[in-house]
């Protein structure tokens, strides 16, 4: 298995977050303004319109608090720091028979996957079945997973 770079992962995670940030809040402010538009009023009391883009406003506006808070973490976040187990900060690289590497870095949430080097890496929390299996794990490790295919039986290979 090929050691990845935490600093690059980091950095292309902040990166995709930032991007993610700027879409979602001018999703929100649209969804917003849709919801206090005049055509969005109701013309009668079966017409639904204001509370549903209300709801979409509310929405898209608990996803935009939870980037932001994965953004302050990512920023937050020593890219230098090594873990001896896996906890929330750890870059963990794990193997299964047949299948490529697979990286994971362990959030205080789940998000999107980045591609570095040519290797794709998930962004997962501890709450995950992934993570609940990773949770303390040390490099050596076996650990199963249990996925909608079956168990998965997985190798913690590395650990930053």
């Amino acid at each position: 298995m090929t050691a990845l770079s935490k600093r690059d992962v980091v950095e292309a995670l902040r990166k995709t977050i930032a991007d993610r940030l700027r879409s979602a809040a001018q999703m929100t402010a649209d969804a917003r303004a849709e919801a206090t538009a005049e055509e969005s009023r109701a013309e009668n009391k079966y017409d639904t319109r204001a509370t549903e883009a209300s709801y979409l406003a509310a929405g898209q506006g608990r996803r935009l608090e939870s980037l932001r808070t994965l953004a302050a973490w990512l920023e937050g976040l020593d890219p230098q720091a090594r873990h001896a187990e896996v906890g929330v900060g750890a870059l963990v690289g794990l193997t299964e028979p047949g299948r490529p590497p697979q990286w994971v870095l362990v959030g205080p949430t789940g998000g999107p996957s980045v591609e570095v080097d040519g290797q794709t890496v998930l962004l997962s929390s501890l709450a995950s079945p992934l993570g609940e299996a990773l949770d303390e794990a040390e490099a050596g490790d076996g650990i199963e997973v249990d996925s909608p295919r079956g168990i998965r039986r997985l190798r913690v290979d590395q650990v930053w």
